[in-house]
């Protein structure tokens, strides 16, 4: 059984939603003859590809005898074909503008570094001009995550079918995410031991909820609220997804999911390189910024070009993110080039954009590659889609073709011919 209820609603048209055209919910529909990568490391030359409704129903290779009948066919022989990439650290649909104050829902603004209750899911914007921005250059998938404090506060998953106000959240909870280091006030030890505290705090509150009903409470770390929102992680239910670049840092979180029975995975990882081999034997998977090569902060003093090939060689879990995830997550596919061109395999590559960062989040068997019974979500390229000068020529967004049409497309259209806005 799936841990969330899919939405099937009609989408809302608006002057610049990324309506589905083309298909209906119920509707089967072929892609045939593109060069298929799956998204897994399989590569099929030939493929024919079958959605049906909002999902895979067969991928295989092209016969010489299939001839389908009564069916809409999309030929697309001669292109590439990729699962949608994953934007895996956004905060799209949470802000518009970054520096206006009005159009940010990032964060729980409150003294308390402890913040994991927080849910930003119903503030998520399905209008924002951001989303067909970032759908048209091959995002399909996103992970909405909260900013600031130790324990941000709770993750959401969405699709971006603009304009769909009911179904564009897919899932929500699906993570925590919090941050250590540089990013907070104060002593990392004293953040660490908090951090500790809060867990023990959440583990005690889930066997003594009898007891907090009656009000018979000890003094706890955090708000009952934020300390609740804790136990599916304790439980092995959620990933808590934690900001880390310093080795050190890594280590010792490594230490609290070990101490705590906890699935985490580290974002950030500047120096996530240096400790490659105890996140290969804990199986924690690594949210990375291949270009974040330069020692912008004290934390980040180890970065390297080449830390996503290193990562990769020695068996990390690896996923491939833009840092800048909101008005620019489309650079993933020139982040995973990047890393490509300094070591990494391209298929690692495109699975670091696609199924790692499912995996990351728990999502993998609904998302991040291209079989049977996942979302259908995927983009036709006309060539390799870590080059530049490779375009999306078609997107799928569960099941239905979208529009290849932004606020920018229609700024550029607009003012193409400048001669009739001559005097």
């Amino acid at each position: 059984m799936r841990p969330f209820r899919w939405r099937a609603a009609a989408l809302t048209l608006v002057s610049i939603t990324a309506c589905a055209v083309g298909t209906r919910a119920d509707e089967h529909v072929y892609l045939v003859g593109g060069e298929l990568h799956v998204g897994n490391g399989r590569v099929i030359e030939n493929s024919v590809i079958e959605i049906a409704g909002d999902t895979f129903a067969a991928v295989s290779e092209r016969s010489e005898r299939w001839t389908p009948e009564n069916v809409p066919v999309i030929d697309v022989s001669g292109h590439w074909i990729t699962p949608g990439f994953i934007a895996g650290s956004s905060q799209l649909g949470l802000v518009e503008i970054s520096l206006e104050g009005r159009t940010r829902d990032t964060t729980h603004v409150v003294e308390d570094p402890i913040r994991s209750g927080y849910d930003p899911a119903a503030a998520i914007n399905a209008d924002s001009s951001l989303i067909p921005i970032q759908a048209i250059e091959g995002i399909t998938s996103a992970a909405v995550t909260p900013v600031g404090g130790l324990l941000s506060g709770l993750v959401s998953w969405i699709d971006l079918l603009a304009g769909d106000h009911v179904g564009i959240v897919a899932a929500r909870g699906i993570a925590v995410r919090g941050a250590i280091g540089s990013e907070l006030d104060g002593s990392r030890a004293t953040s660490l031991e908090r951090l500790r505290r809060v867990l023990t705090d959440a583990r005690w509150l889930a066997a003594n909820r009898d007891r907090h009903d009656r009000r018979e409470l000890r003094d706890l770390a955090a708000h009952p609220m934020d300390l609740g929102a804790l136990i599916p992680v304790l439980n092995g239910t959620i990933p808590l997804i934690v900001w880390a670049d310093r080795a050190s840092d890594i280590l010792a979180m490594l230490d609290i999911a070990k101490e705590f029975k906890i699935r985490i995975a580290i974002e950030g990882g500047a120096e996530a390189w240096k400790t490659a081999r105890q996140l290969a034997r804990a199986g924690v998977p690594v949210l990375l910024t291949p270009t974040r090569n330069l020692p912008q902060q004290f934390d980040g003093l180890g970065a390297r070009l080449d830390a996503a090939s290193l990562l990769a060689e020695a068996g990390v879990p690896l996923a491939i993110i833009d840092e800048e995830g909101t008005h620019n997550a489309r650079n993933i596919g020139q982040e995973a080039g990047i890393a490509v061109a300094n070591g990494l395999e391209w298929e690692q590559a495109l699975s670091a954009v696609t199924l790692g960062v499912a995996r990351a989040y728990g999502m993998g068997d609904f998302y991040g590659s291209v079989e049977p019974g996942k979302i259908a979500n995927l983009v036709v390229w006309d060539g390799d889609p870590f080059e530049l000068s490779t375009a999306a020529k078609r997107v799928f967004i569960r099941g239905r073709e979208i529009p290849l049409v932004s606020r920018q497309t229609l700024l550029r259209d607009r003012y193409l011919d400048l001669s009739k806005y001559r005097p």
